[in-house]
């Protein structure tokens, strides 16, 4: 590939590829010829002491109208039940393997992790405590949320149980808007909920989207003003996304001019940057923006993006662990989501077939990966780069580096770590781009749902 070209094309014709927060993506796992041994993976966990927990409870609702989330809606309780039993198992087993690790996050994503109940939250707590007794002293432990599937209750509950961060999905703060998401609750319940997490939790994440159906420039300056109301400790801003076999992409071939062109979302990006600078947030990514001075907003991503291995648990969760990537099934296709779902609950944990999907990294994408996360931090240290692969970063990127430099996208303030320009962070998805192997990028347009 032609970096510097690649780049420049790309960003003259205003390309905003899907946001990138992970190498490489589930479309290029494949199945494994013969199901992934939990003593292959701890052959290859390498020597870190820590480990970051990732819980998938995949239910909702509803599905909302841009949603590809592996997850089911309109479950039974006796369903939801049966998925936690099986998690309960799942977390005592995955113990006996890597319980002498230090915890360093739990993330309970999804879904909406809040549709469990309070005894749910109580047993998974419990379960953890009991197979993971390290934790980190400032271990981050994570619950996604939804506005109108909690009450003060459950949030009490989460926060004795130890959770200190929050994150909600607002999206809107338009009446219509909401209608047009699929999100059949009242802007009043958004409001009720933020104020909720508010008034108990440090640390509160709220996401937002722009470029939603029928959305205008000044509808979502105001959605954001009304959650920089609540003054939230973070704000995660993210374009709306137009994928196969979800609503919003029939809804859009129908009535492109409802939409925002990729252009126009460049420019409320260039909007919100400025008006979250003026606010005194910190930006950490393309979507995120913090006030919390000292450290990051998401601990689980810069640990995960750091080397930390992740240990997934769920149907649709992924697991890092070295040059092994893996799930427990085919978690990209939502449509077969139930299906999986059940399947997963019904099968007692076998230690000779853990996963039956991913990908074992090879040397150099594993180095991609380094690289590529790296700089999503804006921190990517060419001396840790040498430690970690015993080669130097210039001799396994000069080209990409050279592009990025010469197009004002990187900077080397300190002459170690590269860092995000302001162009470097808008333009950040697409500059991941060039460090795609081949093979990667082949196998994620060649995925087809089976």
């Amino acid at each position: 590939m032609d970096c510097l070209k690649f780049l420049r094309t790309a960003i003259t014709r205003k390309e905003l590829p899907t946001y990138v927060y992970g190498y490489p993506s589930k479309r290029a796992y494949r199945a494994f010829p013969q199901p992934l041994r939990i003593t292959d993976v701890v052959e290859h966990a390498g020597r870190s002491k820590q480990i970051n927990i990732y819980i998938h409870i995949p239910f909702c609702r509803y599905r909302c109208t841009y949603c590809t989330l592996f997850l089911a809606t309109g479950q039974k309780p006796e369903t939801r039940e049966s998925y936690v039993v099986r998690l309960l198992e799942h977390i005592a087993r995955y113990g006996q393997y890597f319980g002498d690790r230090e915890i360093v996050s739990v993330y309970f994503g999804g879904g909406t992790p809040t549709l469990l109940t309070q005894h749910q939250f109580g047993r998974l707590f419990a379960a953890l405590d009991a197979a993971f007794p390290k934790r980190s002293r400032k271990c981050e432990i994570t619950v996604e949320s939804a506005p109108d599937t909690f009450d003060n209750n459950l949030l009490d509950c989460l926060r004795a149980l130890g959770v200190n961060r929050m994150s909600i999905g607002i999206q809107s703060m338009v009446p219509g808007e909401l209608v047009q998401t699929g999100r059949p609750y009242a802007v009043e319940t958004a409001q009720a909920g933020i104020k909720a997490l508010m008034d108990r939790f440090s640390n509160v994440n709220l996401d937002l989207i722009y470029g939603l159906r029928g959305q205008t420039r000044d509808s979502w300056i105001f959605s954001l003003g009304r959650a920089l109301d609540y003054e939230p400790q973070t704000l995660s801003l993210y374009p709306v996304v137009v994928r196969p076999m979800t609503n919003i992409m029939t809804s859009k071939a129908h009535n492109p001019e409802l939409f925002f062109s990729e252009a126009e979302k460049y420019e409320v990006y260039d909007q919100n940057v400025a008006l979250m600078a003026s606010k005194h947030y910190r930006q950490e990514s393309f979507t995120r923006f913090t006030k919390i001075a000292g450290e990051r907003a998401y601990r689980q991503e810069a640990s995960d993006f750091e080397g930390t291995p992740l240990l997934g648990l769920g149907v649709g969760a992924r697991s890092y662990f070295g040059p092994y990537h893996y799930s427990a099934g085919d978690a990209v296709d939502w449509r077969a989501a139930s299906p999986n779902i059940d399947a997963f609950s019904a099968r007692p944990f076998d230690p000779d077939a853990i996963a039956s999907h991913g990908i074992k990294l090879t040397p150099e994408d594993l180095a991609r990966r380094y690289v590529l996360l790296g700089l999503t931090l804006s921190a990517l240290s060419k001396r840790n780069y040498a430690s970690v692969f015993r080669r130097e970063l210039a001799v396994d990127f000069g080209e990409e580096f050279k592009a990025l430099e010469c197009l004002q996208l990187v900077d080397l303030a300190d002459g170690d770590t590269y860092q995000l320009t302001h162009a470097g962070f808008k333009y950040s998805s697409t500059m991941a781009r060039i460090f795609y192997s081949d093979t990667m990028a082949a196998l994620e347009e060649q995925y087809q749902a089976t």
